[in-house]
């Protein structure tokens, strides 16, 4: 028999699969889910083509008719093949030939257990699920899920392998909880003042639903753009991975207001529950709509809650409406704008003085004011800080608010990472789909060196907030911070929003698969093509690491107008020493000496407080002149004073160590270069081991056993 069976022409079956590429759909037997146009194509091709060598060209041929399409379209797309087909073997049926292309090749079919000639089509089995209630099949599932949970336990405990534990200070999963997304609300133009109110609503009620622990709702942010949108419930759920959409429309008859809302089930497009408001327009009649609205919510999708759900819900915010008016102009000041908008701290101004217990409204202030503070303290500012602090503290002890204002202080004044830690967790305890908070807590983790946990943390907000684009960058970078090469990878592929960098970091990490530092370089002169601009210091990484030195100085002197595209990380530090080890490299004698006159005479000022202090620690770039000049002894006692200083933000330190390896290598200080190189590789660092160890900073030391050794060790992880 051969690796499949295909009855009739466009019928294919492999392994546990059954394809039908005439309409997409692939089944195990158990669950069908149809492929995307470009992805069931592809599968076709490689199931009529197996065991043969299949170049870009060949695929770009055959499946995109010959299109100019970028190697991320095709890296997608197998992608999905391979994560979909075999998630724990990615090679199992299509595999890389590194440099050349891909080979396919796909088992014979498994033999039906009842001995039947073909198994009942997965399609009819599961159709009848898309008819029954979100909760019905969440009951379902979370008994499937069970089963699987007591399997798995039942191995662990009795089989030969430990179980897996989560990472330590990680948050714990919340999976389970149904995700709702509520849409612009529609309204009638009473005056010019319609979406003004429809806006207020709805930012109101999505702050309602994040206090709810039993649920999970999408950010304003990521609702905007369906504001006027004709897509379909279907299509917007599966945008945002919701499982049930509240559409409403608001009006205004003379003093009265009225809100119609529904709510939808994703899946079976019915409704679960409707009703109709009609109130008096005052602010405490609005928000007693909105609490019942999500009192409404949580009892439709049957989740229960909790008598402090209860109690955070029946708080009334502000009975003052010009206060109201003020907060709401705020916070439209602020998405339109930027959280440094005049308009947005006017706005908050105005509604805490209209309403001096308007503590949603001090909250943000707060926030504001400790943010400005974080770099420089105004002493003036502070005090003030700490007044509102003991207003909201009298008003709404043991509350979210507290806690978030609490903890926006302790961040960014005090820098107490631990104790803004505690307080960060007990608001987002209580407001477990507010997104800032959970982008609070992030960046606590982050100063703390916990960057597994700002994973997990990040991963929220790409559920909350999953249409902006910028999650999904910042995941990239944390998993690579923390040497998960391959998420971080298909994190970008799977990306609905491709921009200029993460073009840049994918480009990047790609370089894993095919360890071609000449392709790494044309791939990131093509995307400056693209965008514009690119990123200044991953075109320069590209061009030393291919030893085209004099391209580097090039691509520097043109520095002027490029340097807006010298994006993360590190900028300044990179504007200084990229042009001094560009000339080491050239070994070009007087240039490198005026450079280095330079950068010395910068420091001194520095250290000696002539200047101010930079964004970076003047002893990393001291360490660079004496290793450029091969003073082994003068480059370890910088990178000891560099490492004092930093060592306690271990934010900073994470970003900058792998600097202090390159140091050393240029140096040629051993065995601290090899010490370093290993600690980065394993601990959070911007170091990976498919680039760092063939940079030419190691030239010096590359002959030594224990950097042999290294290099061993680095290219065996890489093939795992």
């Amino acid at each position: 028999m051969s690796a499949t069976e295909s009855t009739p022409a466009d019928h294919f079956r492999f392994g546990q699969w059954q394809f039908d590429a005439a309409t997409g759909d692939l089944s195990d037997g158990a669950v069908c889910s149809r492929l995307e146009p470009q992805v069931a194509k592809l599968l076709t091709y490689f199931l009529t083509h197996q065991n043969v060598l299949s170049s870009r060209d060949d695929l770009i041929a055959a499946v995109w008719d010959g299109r100019i399409v970028s190697d991320d379209a095709i890296n997608r797309c197998i992608s999905i093949l391979r994560h979909t087909l075999t998630p724990g073997q990615k090679n199992a049926y299509i595999e890389t030939v590194v440099r050349r292309g891909f080979i396919s090749h796909f088992p014979a079919p498994d033999p039906d257990p009842q001995g039947n000639p073909e198994p009942e089509p997965a399609a009819d089995r599961t159709e009848p699920v898309s008819h029954v209630p979100w909760h019905v099949r969440k009951g379902i599932a979370a008994a499937l899920a069970m089963l699987g949970l007591l399997f798995v336990l039942g191995y662990a405990w009795f089989g030969d392998r430990p179980a897996l534990q989560p990472a330590s200070g990680s948050p714990p999963a919340q999976t389970d909880a149904p995700v709702v997304a509520v849409l612009p609300f529609a309204h009638s133009d009473f005056a010019g003042d319609g979406a003004f109110f429809a806006n207020g609503v709805h930012d109101d009620l999505l702050t309602q639903l994040a206090q709810i622990e039993s649920i999970r709702v999408i950010s304003r942010t990521s609702m905007l753009e369906y504001r006027d949108t004709d897509r379909s419930i279907a299509e917007i759920g599966q945008d945002l991975g919701a499982d049930a959409i509240l559409e409403g429309s608001v009006q205004r008859v003379g003093d009265q207001f009225r809100i119609n809302v529904q709510l939808i089930d994703v899946q079976s497009d019915t409704h679960l529950w409707a009703d109709r408001y009609d109130r008096e327009l005052l602010p405490a009649q609005i928000f007693q709509v909105q609490t019942e609205i999500a009192s409404a919510i949580g009892k439709a999708l049957q989740v229960t809650l909790s008598a402090e759900d209860s109690g955070q819900l029946a708080a009334l915010p502000t009975a003052n409406m010009a206060a109201y008016r003020a907060y709401h102009e705020a916070m439209t000041a602020r998405d339109r704008v930027s959280v440094n908008a005049p308009e947005y701290l006017s706005g908050l101004e105005r509604a805490v003085s209209l309403d001096p217990e308007f503590t949603r409204a001090w909250v943000h202030l707060v926030g504001h004011l400790c943010y400005q503070n974080f770099s420089s303290h105004d002493p003036q500012s502070i005090a003030r800080i700490e007044e509102i602090l003991e207003l909201i503290r009298t008003q709404a002890p043991d509350s979210a608010d507290l806690w978030t204002a609490q903890a926006y202080y302790t961040y960014y004044v005090l820098r107490d990472y631990e104790q803004a830690y505690d307080l960060v967790k007990r608001a987002h305890l209580m407001r477990p789909s507010d997104e800032r908070v959970v982008e609070l807590r992030s960046y606590i983790e982050r100063r703390l060196g916990n960057f597994q946990a700002r994973v997990d943390s990040i991963r929220l907000l790409r559920k909350l907030d999953p249409r902006n684009p910028l999650w999904t960058t910042v995941l990239a970078i944390n998993l690579g911070l923390t040497h998960q090469y391959a998420e971080a990878l298909a994190t970008l592929r799977d990306s609905r929003f491709v921009d200029r960098q993460q073009s840049v970091l994918a480009s990047m990490l790609q370089v894993q698969e095919h360890g071609d530092f000449e392709r790494w370089r044309a791939e990131l002169d093509a995307l400056h093509s693209e965008y514009g601009a690119a990123s200044v210091t991953a075109m320069w990484s590209s061009r030393i690491a291919s030893r085209d030195y004099a391209g580097a100085l090039e691509l520097l002197d043109g520095l002027g107008s490029l340097s807006g595209s010298i994006d993360f990380p590190s900028a300044p530090l990179n504007v200084e020493i990229m042009p001094l080890i560009t000339q080491w490299l050239l070994a070009d004698g007087d240039r490198l000496q005026a450079e280095l006159e330079l950068a010395q005479t910068r420091q001194d000022r520095v250290l000696s407080g002539e200047d101010d202090p930079p964004d970076y620690q003047p002893n990393l770039v001291l360490a660079y002149v004496s290793a450029a000049t091969g003073d082994v002894d003068q480059t370890r006692r910088q990178l000891r004073l560099w490492r004092r200083e930093v060592i306690t933000d271990k934010a900073e330190y994470a970003l900058t160590r792998h600097y202090a390896c390159r140091a050393l290598g240029m140096a040629a200080a051993m065995p601290e270069t090899v010490q370093c190189l290993r600690s980065a590789l394993t601990e959070p660092s911007l170091a990976t081991p498919f680039i760092e160890p063939h940079l030419p900073f190691y030239e010096g030391v590359r002959g030594e056993k224990d950097f042999a050794a290294l290099l061993t060790e680095t290219a065996s992880k890489d093939a795992e």
